[in-house]
This record gives structure tokens, sequence and C-alpha cells, in this order.
């Protein structure tokens, strides 16, 4: 049996959707709710900053992998253990 490369995208890219809801819902409430000080713009910039350099990262690392490769593997018949 063999399965693409491909497919290992749709866990990450749930997972990104997931991130990015939450990510949303955490900058609306820092914007909402949070005082309108100094130190809640700083917190918000730093949030938006480190998900960009992990979003850019990520990107640099996954953009060179050939998604088309196959990965092939064979399922075999379990033996039972007779030893005792």
């Amino acid at each position: 049996m063999s399965f693409s490369v491909g497919l290992l995208l749709i866990p990450y890219f749930i997972a990104v959707a997931a991130f990015l809801i939450f990510a949303l819902l955490n900058v609306y409430h820092l914007i909402a709710y949070g005082a309108t000080t100094k130190v809640s713009f700083l917190f918000t910039f730093v949030f938006l900053a480190g998900s960009t350099f992990i979003a850019y990262v990520s990107w640099m690392y996954l953009k060179d992998v050939d998604w088309t490769a196959q990965i092939m593997f064979q399922l075999t018949q379990a033996v039972a253990f007779e030893g005792f």
C-alpha cells in the first residue's frame, strides 16, 4: 500500500485553521476588552509577530518537500506468540 505525502497536509491544515480561529478570537478579545494601553498593544504586537515568525519558518521548511512522493508500506500478518 502507499499514499501521497501530500495527504499529511490535511491534519496540518486543520491544525493551522484551528490556530487561526483561536488567534483571531484572542486578538479580538485583546482589542475589545483589554485596556487600550501601551502594554496591551505590545502584547498584541508580540503575539502577531510571533505567529507570523512561526508561519514563515513553517513555510521555509515545507516549501522544498516533494508533496507528490509516495510513501510505501506493507501490512504483515500478525503471528500469535506461542512461547508460553
